[in-house]
């Protein structure tokens, strides 16, 4: 399952990946919802849904998404790796920790929400 990070106002409605326009898109990769559930509780964060397929993040995630340095970053993506929706995985933390920069450095200095479509 492939899942993009993006920018939007607060009452986005978007169905598939053509709706989102491309320069608010913050990157993703093949991710499982249980995969992003699993991210939010490395951050003490939650999300709301739209519907089954797209997710509004907490500004929580974004802020500490923010605030945090590349170590810090490696350090969520290691937890991350150990959680239960990797077992039987070879997912590797610096992978996932590449992801998490790419958000990161894409969001910066935006004042949108982060959301999560699943396609």
């Amino acid at each position: 399952m492939s899942a993009t990070f993006f920018t939007e106002a607060d009452d986005c409605s978007f169905t598939s990946l053509d709706e989102i326009s491309d320069d608010s898109v913050l990157g993703g990769g093949n991710f499982t919802r249980d995969n992003i559930s699993e991210l939010l509780s490395c951050f003490r964060s939650g999300s709301s849904t739209q519907n089954d397929n797209l997710w509004l993040l907490s500004t929580s995630f974004s802020q500490t998404l923010s605030r945090l340095n590349s170590d810090a970053l490696q350090e969520v993506a290691a937890n991350w790796a150990e959680d239960s929706s990797w077992e039987g995985t070879s997912v590797n933390p610096m992978d996932l920790a590449g992801h998490l920069l790419e958000i990161k450095y894409a969001y910066s200095g935006s004042g949108e929400r982060i959301w999560v479509l699943f396609d």
